[in-house]
């Protein structure tokens, strides 16, 4: 007995340490964000993504990707507020959705870059907007480099927000750095002012990525550490899983 049970723990080690997902020096697919907001990623053809977050306000969000061709992936996704708990559920209403297509691969002298759209925002709604506003219609751009602490991928973006209820319509643009820490975890900072008409406070949001097996990874995110718009940073735990259809079907 005792040698299956250090048998099986021998084994969950290994697969932990050798776990490939979306995060680390040795992820298996590209991330899909930065914290927040949209990378160039997309998923391999005949694959699949399913992301939920759990955040403020006993609020749960849930999203579904797929790639039917290379470079191409499309999606849709719901979020609500009271889900977790006992206040009432808030929905938001018309399910948002996602497509994002890699226009341009990465090279040794350009970034890849990716066109989409995007109408779910993050986090709780605040009046007449999500905390974090969706992309809407954005062009994306990331570019992976190797330096002395290991693999590291420059991320940034523009876009115009799709009035679906809680977006508004405004331009926006945000940045941010993604750094492997070992094979299978990476740190990730990204700056988001929200919007470039409005007066809205900018956001700093860092997440920690950590791929726990193949195709998953746990994501722990800290939405505004400057505590603009909350007297203290929000906390958020999301997982992803990723899989080829192939697998889910068969």
């Amino acid at each position: 007995m005792k040698v299956w049970v250090a048998a099986c723990a021998l084994f969950l080690l290994r697969s932990l340490l050798l776990a490939q997902g979306s995060a680390g020096e040795l992820a298996l697919y590209e991330s899909q964000r930065i914290v927040e907001m949209p990378t160039a990623g997309v998923l391999p053809r005949g694959g699949m993504l399913v992301r939920v977050i759990a955040f403020e306000q006993g609020g749960v969000l849930l999203e579904a990707v797929a790639s039917p061709l290379a470079r191409l992936q499309l999606g849709l996704g719901y979020s609500g507020t009271g889900v977790i708990g006992s206040n009432a559920i808030g929905w938001q209403g018309t399910p948002a959705v996602h497509l994002r297509w890699r226009v341009i691969e990465e090279s040794l002298a350009f970034p890849a870059v990716a066109l989409g759209v995007e109408t779910l925002g993050r986090g709780a709604t605040r009046g007449t907007t999500f905390a974090t506003p969706a992309a809407g219609a954005f062009l994306a751009l990331s570019k992976q480099f190797r330096w002395a602490l290991g693999g590291v991928a420059l991320h940034g973006g523009v876009g115009y927000g799709l009035d679906l209820r809680f977006n508004g319509t405004s331009p926006n643009a945000w940045v941010g750095i993604e750094q492997s820490l070992g094979r299978s975890v990476s740190a990730n900072i990204e700056l988001n002012p929200r919007s470039l008409e409005e007066r809205m406070p900018l956001l700093l949001n860092v997440a920690v990525r950590w791929s726990v097996l193949r195709g998953a990874t746990l994501e722990f995110y800290l939405r505004d550490v400057l505590a603009h718009t909350a007297p203290q940073p929000i906390r958020t735990l999301g997982a992803e899983m990723i899989a080829q259809l192939s697998q889910v079907l068969w």
